[in-house]
């Protein structure tokens, strides 16, 4: 017999990719549940189980940096205060480097992230933490089906009290931009590839610009409640703004830009952040 649960929650996270570098992603979660029917007629607790589960997923993988620490050009070192340091060497000399509390860093033991694989790590990590009835879990991360323009963007809210202040999580996101009341697909593509497998960085969180072996990096740091974290990503992946990258902020300032390069035209911008929330901003620019 088996239960299952659909959508139970979304996982937002970032994850290294060996070819694509840092990326953002949100993960629908659904779970299946086997196992025999108690004294109740029920395999077990519906209610606990779902709050087992996601406590689980909030706690080890949601809102961190996934690593693949099975591949041969990653590295993972411990620091003082319970920090570590990922850094990923490129076959083409270039580097990324991410130090932070351990508890933003998900090490994931393979080489190559998929959600097929992070799903089938989940499922052995938890199915001991649930009711001795289940004989198994069933657990598949999905991207969010996505019809138009999407993005995948990474960054870090250091003045957020929650898991958000990582330096490195991230989302996969739609967009939806009304041209004076029209949706406008083509003013979404163009959003779209602005910010693909981007890095959102505040200006306030720039530490300096590094130059080494003719390749070019930002460099970001800033401690906050949960510690001290910093970034060294390539300079091509890294989209600057003079806001926080909240995503309110992200929705006014893609509303202010497209009115500065389109005076007199009406923009609204819904934003979205992950899966099924965002922000809306107005603008226009007198021409």
């Amino acid at each position: 017999m088996k239960l299952f649960v659909k959508n139970l929650t979304h996982v937002d996270l970032s994850y290294f990719d060996a070819e694509r570098g840092l990326l953002g992603e949100s993960w629908q979660t659904d779970i299946v549940l086997a196992g025999k029917l108690n004294d109740e007629s029920m395999i077990c607790d519906f209610s606990l189980v779902k709050k087992y589960i996601k406590k689980w997923l909030d706690d080890h993988i949601d809102h961190m940096l996934a690593i693949p620490t099975q591949h041969p050009n990653a590295t993972l070192s411990p620091l003082k205060d319970d920090r570590v340091s990922f850094r990923f060497n490129h076959a083409d000399g270039r580097r990324f480097q991410c130090d932070a509390p351990s508890q933003a860093i998900c090490s994931l033991p393979m080489s190559e992230i998929t959600p097929q694989a992070a799903a089938q790590w989940v499922e052995a990590q938890i199915l001991d933490l649930l009711p001795a009835e289940l004989e198994a879990v069933s657990v598949r991360f999905s991207s969010e089906k996505i019809d138009g323009a999407e993005y995948q963007y990474s960054h870090g809210l250091k003045k957020h009290a929650g898991n958000c202040q990582r330096i490195a999580h991230g989302h996969r996101s739609t967009i939806e931009i009304y041209e004076d009341g029209v949706r406008s697909a083509e003013r979404e593509q163009d959003w779209a590839k602005r910010w693909e497998d981007s890095y959102l960085g505040t200006q306030e969180d720039l530490l300096g610009l590094i130059d080494e072996e003719q390749q070019h990096y930002h460099h970001f740091g800033y401690e906050s409640a949960q510690g001290q974290f910093e970034l060294i990503i390539d300079s091509q992946q890294v989209y600057m703004l003079d806001s926080d990258t909240t995503v309110e902020s992200l929705s006014a300032h893609i509303a202010n830009t497209l009115a500065m390069e389109n005076p007199g035209k009406h923009f609204e911008v819904h934003a979205f952040e992950g899966i099924g929330k965002g922000a809306i901003s107005e603008k226009t620019v007198s021409a």
